[in-house]
């Protein structure tokens, strides 16, 4: 995956309508600055916090108006296996005839969530908010926009990171909020809202996808069950079976040699 910014070079733009060919996926995040685009019938006008996406062989037509700011956009660029998860499960194919993408809370929040993890250079989170950005696209959440977003994101970043480091810690409800400042109530309407899931589940799916790193490692199911948070066995091999669709036996070394030992 590739960001990068694109600008005008801080020269006035000419009104007019520009025209290119694209040649990959990408998601686009307007910074600043106001423009057109026109597919087609179609006709939007675009300012800062508005995003839209393209695909190969997508005609982009730039309408620049007279006496505006010059835009700035952030451009993802999907390469490798990324591109290839696009191709097969076509999350942008709806920007064939829509490139503009729905303002959705979950959309504000990745934007937040790239300038941390560009910041801190972290490859495999940024592969990780790739997976999230496409999910996003490809099922928008929907709801009222929330507001004050800029200082709510922080706060459910924070948790959502103190999740991440120590999901095996006994976390609650009305622990994560107190963290956030916020009533349990509110914590949790907001969480939903901007990560897409309430919390308990992220949490639970996070423990879960820390036991099966855990398992292909060559931990045993029960170590691995306290190891990542869970208190009952049986809820943790039931939880694995619905995530991940088999047990947990399944998943460690001894199992993956068993099954490619080839038959005599």
């Amino acid at each position: 995956m590739i960001v990068a910014l694109s600008d005008h070079g801080g020269e006035a733009v000419p009104a007019g309508l520009e025209e290119e060919i694209c040649d990959h996926y990408c998601v686009n995040f307007v910074e600043s600055g106001e423009f057109g685009l026109a597919v087609g019938r179609g006709r939007w006008r675009l300012g800062r916090g508005d995003a839209f996406a393209w695909h190969p062989f997508a005609r982009q037509a730039y309408v620049h108006f007279r006496d505006a700011v010059p835009d700035v956009c952030l451009t993802v660029r999907f390469r490798g296996s990324a591109e290839r998860e696009i191709e097969r499960h076509g999350h942008l194919a709806q920007t064939v005839g829509i490139p503009v993408l729905p303002r959705t809370n979950g959309l504000g929040f990745l934007r937040f969530r790239l300038d941390h993890i560009l910041r801190d250079g972290e490859p495999l989170a940024l592969d990780q908010w790739s997976a999230d950005l496409l999910e996003v696209v490809r099922a928008p959440a929907k709801g009222p926009l929330l507001r004050a977003l800029d200082a709510l994101a922080p706060r459910i970043e924070q948790s959502r990171a103190r999740m991440l480091a120590g999901c095996a810690a006994p976390h609650s409800l009305a622990s994560l909020a107190a963290g956030a400042g916020m009533s349990p109530f509110h914590f949790a309407r907001v969480f939903r809202a901007l990560v897409g899931v309430p919390p308990h589940r992220f949490l639970r799916n996070v423990r879960l996808d820390r036991a099966l790193a855990m398992l292909r490692e060559g931990a045993s199911v029960t170590t691995t069950c306290y190891a990542v948070g869970f208190n009952n066995l049986s809820h943790f091999i039931r939880s694995f079976r619905r995530r991940f669709g088999s047990p947990p036996s399944h998943s460690g070394k001894k199992a993956q040699a068993r099954l490619r030992v080839p038959m005599a």
